[in-house]
């Protein structure tokens, strides 16, 4: 009688090991899916901003709503954790807003866009990865160039290295 029930407990665990299984192959084709979606996004916007130093504005808002689909499909990040991920572009936004453009409101969008791929925490280092960038070519530009402090410099060059730095 034993026997049989550990027969039972073993088709039991193998086919929970299946589910499981099953269920990180699909997180992981939800992440290629992402990471491809918002590197190319982010590649395309980062050209546009260092060229016109403006970008297309839908181009990162279809990447949001890209983002919240994927949510529904693959549910990597919890719906808190994409807000709040959103948010910090959103907080991007209010500093354009309130600075008069001194941050590019695309870059605020981009934030949020991202944000929808990333959750709170990745999109934080991401931003943090990108403003550690920027202040370092903005050294490289004050000290050995001698741009002046008025000089403007796209910010999504910058968010796109960091974006490629968390990838590898």
């Amino acid at each position: 009688m034993r026997a049989a029930g550990a027969g039972c407990n073993r088709e039991k665990i193998k086919r929970e090991g299946k589910k499981d299984e099953e269920m990180r192959n699909e997180k992981m084709t939800g992440g290629l899916i992402g990471n491809t979606a918002l590197l190319g996004v982010l590649a395309v916007t980062a050209y546009q901003d260092w060229k016109e130093q403006k970008i297309n504005i839908y181009l990162p808002c279809a990447a949001g709503i890209a983002g919240w689909l994927l949510y529904l499909f693959y549910r990597e990040h919890t719906f808190i954790d994409l807000l709040m991920g959103m948010g910090i572009g959103a907080i991007m936004l209010l500093i354009a807003w309130l600075g008069r453009e001194c941050i590019g409101a695309g870059d605020g969008v981009m934030l949020m866009a991202s944000g929808t791929f990333l959750g709170f925490w990745g999109n934080l280092e991401l931003l943090f990865a990108a403003l550690f960038l920027a202040a370092a070519a903005a050294l490289f530009l004050l000290v050995i160039k001698r741009k002046g402090k008025n000089y403007r410099m796209p910010f999504l060059p910058f968010l796109l290295a960091a974006y490629l730095f968390q990838l590898g």
